[in-house]
Order: C-alpha cells, then sequence, then structure tokens
C-alpha cells in the first residue's frame, strides 16, 4: 500500500505515485504529438554555383536555382522571395555606392537553370513545401533600370524569403542564405542570359578548356 501513498504529504492526497506516472505519461505523449506531427519548423534554402544572369542598360536578370528544404513535420509556403545584393569591390566613385544595397524581386521561376524562350516559365506565385520534404525552383529576380551594371563584383547575394503561416501574427521576412556573386567572373556577352558560375576554379578550368 506503500505505492499509493501520497507524494507531498496529506494536504495533497491526491497527488500519488499512479497519479504522477499517468500524468507524465500524458504530457510524453502530448509532447511526442507535436514534436512528430504539428511542430514548425525553420525553412532552410541552400543553391549552387551555376546560375544563369544577364545585365543590360533597362533591366538586370539572374536565374538562381534555389532549395527549399523543411526540416519540420507541419508544411509552410513560400509566399514571396527577395535577392538583396550589396557590397561589391568598387570605390567611392563607383555606381554601386548610391544603388546597393539593392532588393530585386522575384518575378518568374523556371524548369532549369537555362530557360529556353519562355519554356516552362511560370510567374510568381506561392507555393508548398511539405514537412521534411524538399522543393527546387530555378527563381527569376528582375531589377528594372539599374543604377548600376555591377561591374565591380563579387557582391554579397542574400535570399529573403516570407515565409507563411506567420509566428505570433507578424509579417517577418526571413534571411534563408547569403552567398558570392561573382559579376567580376563575366566574360563578355553580359547582356545574354547564359549559365554563369559563381566558382572561380570552375570558371578557370571551363574557360581553359573552351578557351
Amino acid at each position: 500500500m506503500d505505492a499509493a501513498l501520497p507524494l507531498l504529504g496529506a494536504t495533497n492526497a491526491w497527488i500519488t505515485p499512479p497519479v504522477a506516472i499517468s500524468v507524465t505519461a500524458l504530457i510524453f505523449t502530448l509532447a511526442s504529438f507535436w514534436w512528430m506531427q504539428v511542430r514548425r519548423g525553420r525553412l532552410r534554402v541552400e543553391t549552387g554555383h551555376v546560375f544563369s544572369g544577364a545585365i543590360t542598360r533597362s533591366k538586370i536578370v539572374l536565374d538562381i536555382p534555389l532549395v527549399f528544404h523543411n526540416p519540420a513535420p507541419a508544411s509552410l509556403v513560400v509566399a514571396d522571395i527577395k535577392l538583396r545584393l550589396s557590397g561589391g569591390a568598387g570605390d567611392e566613385n563607383s555606381p554601386d555606392h548610391e544603388a546597393l544595397p539593392k532588393r530585386m524581386f522575384w518575378i518568374a521561376f523556371h524548369g532549369s537553370v537555362y530557360p529556353e524562350s519562355d519554356k516552362h516559365r511560370q510567374y510568381a506565385m506561392p507555393f508548398a513545401v511539405e514537412g521534411r520534404k524538399s522543393v527546387e525552383r530555378v527563381i527569376e529576380f528582375q531589377w528594372d533600370t539599374p543604377e548600376s551594371q555591377l561591374e565591380d563584383g563579387p557582391y554579397t547575394a542574400t535570399v529573403e524569403v516570407l515565409v507563411l503561416p506567420q509566428r505570433w501574427g507578424q509579417r517577418r521576412w526571413h534571411t534563408t542564405c547569403t552567398f558570392s556573386l561573382r559579376t567580376d567572373l563575366w566574360s563578355g556577352n553580359r547582356n545574354a542570359l547564359i549559365p554563369r558560375t559563381n566558382d572561380p576554379e570552375f570558371y578557370e578550368a571551363i574557360k581553359d578548356v573552351t578557351g
């Protein structure tokens, strides 16, 4: 009968070992259900070194391949994306000094890094990332009538994402990943929307092969 005696004395006679064990088991069950089925996580975004880009006097277009990973069980919705450009290697006389930082807008997404005459091009719209899964998208960012031609790279590119549902009802943009945008590796045809790289070693290897 000792196992049924109160844990905290006669004044708390209802708190017996069986009750304590039952309550603990219930709390553990609820916590496990929340962790495995309901919990919302923080969206993770990664990119590689290959992308497409073109720079003209009227517009800058960057097609950046991104992988969105949701590590938690609850689904998340990517409502909007922006690409923030900053930095640069130019001096105080560089156009970048006045033009940057600049946020480029998400206009569309593509089925591949090398877009072909609007093939598989869809205008920007929210998309879901299911729990514990990843989604791949080639995101097209644009900058109309740019004040800079981004000639003094490298630049710092930061991907900012608006994720739903919002926490505590607040509209917040999340910084998800940062990478170096190596426009200094663009050799000729800067106005052509063609594949490019942010990896100097890869650039040198390709340059040696292609001449």
